[in-house]
């Protein structure tokens, strides 16, 4: 799988999120009077959007590395994070109508047209934030989080201001509502896909086993390669690997690959290494394990 097909991935769960949520999202707001106040029902709307979301993408690691162990750990711990997300996008949203409507309300078209959507659009760019940063935090990778957040954020209020000026320019018509939810995944989706390529240090492509033809983006300080599938390079095919063969880390910009377990030799170019910095073009191999470092 390339890095595109990735991309592609993490688009088409954004869509499949959004339209998920439509229904369950249509439903909330059918009862919207059953809520003791008007600040309950935005936080439980935003907290419900929020899991749904987070769930899906948290799924876009274990499908794109296919290791099936990781969806349902990423789910949990997607919906999780995106959960208090849009709950706190809820209050972020609330907050941010204070204070734009202090400054701009002079009307109702000002209201109805700049004060709300540009306040619930902050709201939905925090839940964004956190629904982004969900696979940072199940990888323990501070740059994972970094991109997640600022892609979750750029993409929630892109995709916020498409769902609330769609509401405003159709308001006759539900579907707004799923045209505006599918635009808000697939930005999220998108933002969060171009800002990790902006950051990544390069790619490796596998060149042998079942995997032969899988890109691995090198977006955060360190990469584990072996067999273990918690390695973030995870070779299970390859027997004659350590479940922690080798890592790859990122010092000043540049990458080093470093062989943990010197009882298999690694290769870099043919030639036998122990660390080595890695320069465009090199091929690494370690027992049956060809990797080709490469540009995107």
């Amino acid at each position: 799988m390339t890095t595109l097909m990735r991309r592609l991935i993490l688009l088409s769960l954004g869509l499949l999120a959004g339209a998920g949520i439509w229904p369950i999202a249509e439903l909330i707001l059918h009862f919207q009077d059953r809520f003791s106040t008007y600040l309950a029902f935005l936080i439980i709307l935003g907290a419900v959007v929020g899991a749904l979301m987070g769930a899906a993408f948290g799924v876009a690691e274990g499908v794109t590395s296919r290791i099936k162990t990781r969806v349902p750990d990423g789910a949990v711990l997607g919906a999780a994070v995106g959960l208090v997300g849009g709950a706190a996008g809820a209050l972020a949203g609330q907050a941010a109508l204070w204070l734009i409507g202090g400054i701009v309300l002079r009307t109702y078209a000002n209201f109805q047209w700049i004060v709300l959507p540009v306040s619930r659009a902050v709201g939905w760019a925090v839940l964004g934030l956190f629904v982004g940063v969900g696979e940072g935090v199940r990888a323990l990778s501070p740059k994972k989080m970094a991109v997640g957040m600022l892609g979750g954020l750029v993409g929630g209020l892109v995709g916020g201001f498409a769902l609330e000026y769609s509401r405003l320019l159709l308001p006759a018509n539900v579907f707004p509502r799923l045209i505006g939810l599918g635009v808000l995944g697939v930005s999220i989706a998108f933002f969060y896909g171009l800002i990790e390529r902006g950051m990544a240090f390069g790619v490796v492509r596998i060149l042998t086993g079942e995997l032969k033809g899988k890109e691995f983006l090198i977006n955060q300080g360190l990469m584990r390669i072996g067999r273990s599938r918690k390695a973030e390079i995870a070779l299970p095919s390859h027997a004659d690997l350590a479940d922690v063969q080798a890592h790859l880390r990122v010092k000043k910009g540049e990458v080093y690959v470093k062989n943990l377990k010197p009882s298999l030799v690694m290769l870099v170019n043919e030639q036998p290494v122990e660390e080595q910095k890695l320069r465009l073009g090199d091929v690494i191999k370690i027992g049956s394990a060809k990797i080709f470092y490469k540009y995107e």
